[in-house]
């Protein structure tokens, strides 16, 4: 994403995190990071003023990061009367309106036209129609939205401030169903039509009526409400854009989408992450992408599952509140009496997590041949967005240990233990377990819900690295608390190797800086016979103990 202004910079650079900066060859310095919610690396750089530095910035920012998409975000000058300030327009053409012949007649016209593709201009239509605003936050969005226009935007290397000049005569002339003037878009747009793998957009807020009040509309804080709604909108339409099908060996290993200067949202079948924002019963949730299953669908037989990680928008909240997702749809007649109901599980869960002090239920909802549950989602103020999981601390390739990291883990497995027991009390199983299963939800980890435990066990449930042996096909066994026994040894083996358990790996033999009590657990609970693992309560001991000699002093050498 790349701004011209300092102010639009800002706009956007809000709602990076994990930001590292990089330097291009040419020095071009670029924030680089991620929007919480989406997945895509986002590089951010300030192009400053005029189409000509625009367009050099864009092209090299493209070839260095091998970029998927152009969004070139920040303020413009309004030319229409049903534009106002604070609205956006998203740009249907850029006009270079300095093309032409000068001749004894007059000024002739040659203007040079960009248009976006297909794809992107459907982006735009499907993301002005369906919640334009969740990315704006809840306590800077107007009594009145923004409207967004999609119309065409005249740019050129002229700062206009006054009506009565030629060169707004000119624009009105040949150009007169411009929207919004302003002095880089063209150069970005010619740019990055270079490289004919890059989509393109320009949006911009409105932050002025290109007339001699603009200090006025300045004073009044116009370019930093004009900038960070543009930026709300290009979030929003990043969060449909999907990355366009290259062959293999061009394809970069991740994606980048540099900035300058749809989808119903109906409960119905269409799948989640192909729209935003999800409606259940007068309730909406923003959801967000993430690693592994945090945004999912999956089919099973008759039976369709959806889940994600969601900010909850109509709250009447003002604050950031999250929930974990979970969807059933059974795509047939309903079951009859004393068949196995699908939906009634979810329902049965709710139960569960209120009685055992499981995640709080957010919502409950079943009407027809679907049900709905929300559960919370720990939130952090200060953090901006859902806390990350498990999944976060594990090494990926393997790498060495790291003390303080290793009892991050293993005491936040001992919480999950101590959650894990009360549900084998009740002669019940979670059996679903892996990386983003667990919550870091500082000072403890907790669990996003409660799994497979209100479905009954059977061959082959739970298919995945975290498979434990008795969930296999032909093992004969039934499932249990055993196996989240042995889950949560999977997850520690793959804390201290990189890599999940599976036959015929040598078993782990620790090192140097693991203690025997680590070492000793994760054997113990990686047992292939269920019924010679320690049971979760013996197992979450062994983690205390284990979590308390990684904070002592570190072991002799071997």
């Amino acid at each position: 994403m790349l701004t011209a202004l300092q102010v639009e910079y800002e706009a956007v650079r809000r709602h990076l995190e994990d930001v590292r900066e990089d330097k291009l060859p040419q020095g071009t310095l670029v924030d680089v990071g991620q929007i919480p919610g989406l997945d895509w690396d986002v590089a951010l750089a300030e192009t400053g003023p005029t189409n000509t530095r625009a367009a050099l910035v864009t092209q090299s920012t493209i070839e260095y990061f091998d970029a998927e998409a152009v969004l070139f975000v920040g303020v413009a000058g309004g030319l229409k009367d049903d534009v106002r300030l604070g609205d956006v327009v998203v740009a249907r053409k850029v006009y270079g309106y300095h093309g032409g012949r000068e001749s004894a007649d007059g000024f002739a016209a040659r203007p040079d036209v960009w248009e976006p593709t297909y794809d992107v201009d459907q982006l735009v239509r499907s993301a002005r129609r369906n919640e334009p605003w969740v990315f704006l936050p809840p306590d800077m969005r107007p009594a009145t939205p923004p409207r967004v226009h999609f119309e065409p935007i005249a740019s050129g290397d002229v700062l206009l401030g006054f009506r009565d000049s030629e060169t707004f005569r000119r624009i009105r002339r040949h150009y007169n169903d411009a929207a919004a003037v302003d002095m880089e878009s063209h150069g970005v747009t010619h740019a990055a039509r270079m490289n004919r793998t890059v989509r393109v957009l320009s949006i911009r807020g409105i932050s002025d009526f290109a007339n001699p009040d603009k200090a006025t509309y300045d004073a009044e804080d116009s370019k930093e409400t004009a900038a960070r709604h543009a930026a709300a909108f290009a979030l929003r339409v990043l969060r449909d854009l999907r990355p366009a099908a290259r062959p293999a060996r061009e394809r970069p290993p991740a994606p980048a989408v540099v900035v300058v200067s749809g989808p119903d949202r109906a409960s119905g079948p269409a799948a989640w992450s192909s729209r935003p924002v999800v409606e259940v019963e007068g309730r909406e949730y923003l959801l967000y992408e993430g690693p592994g299953d945090l945004l999912m669908e999956s089919r099973d037989g008759d039976v369709l599952r959806r889940q994600a990680v969601a900010r909850v928008v109509s709250d009447g909240d003002t604050r950031d509140s999250y929930a974990w997702l979970r969807q059933v749809e059974w795509t047939r007649s309903l079951p009859g009496p004393g068949h196995f109901d699908p939906l009634a599980t979810l329902e049965q869960e709710a139960g569960l997590c209120r009685a055992l002090r499981g995640p709080d239920v957010v919502q409950l909802t079943r009407g027809g041949n679907t049900a709905t549950l929300a559960l919370a989602w720990p939130g952090d103020p200060k953090l901006g967005r859902p806390p990350g999981t498990l999944h976060e601390l594990l090494p990926e390739p393997p790498a060495p240990t790291d003390r303080l990291r290793l009892w991050t883990i293993v005491k936040g497995l001992a919480d999950v233990a101590e959650i894990l027991e009360r549900l084998a009390v009740e002669r019940l199983s979670h059996r679903a377990l892996g990386p983003t299963a667990v919550v870091m939800h500082r000072p403890r980890m907790v669990l996003r819900d409660f799994g497979l435990a209100t479905v009954p066990p059977r061959p082959g449930e739970n298919p995945g690295p975290y498979q434990a042996p008795e969930q296999r096909y032909g093992s004969g066994v039934r499932p249990g608390p055993a196996t989240d026994v042995y889950q949560l040894g999977a997850l520690l083996y793959r804390a201290l190797t990189g890599r999940t358990p599976a036959p015929g790996l040598p078993a782990y033999r620790g090192s140097a800086s693991v203690p025997d009590s680590v070492v000793h657990a994760v054997a113990g609970a990686l047992r292939e016979d269920p019924g010679a693992r320690p049971g979760v309560r013996a197992l979450r001991l062994a983690l205390r103990t284990a979590a308390g000699e990684l904070t002592s002093v570190p072991p002799p050498q071997r």
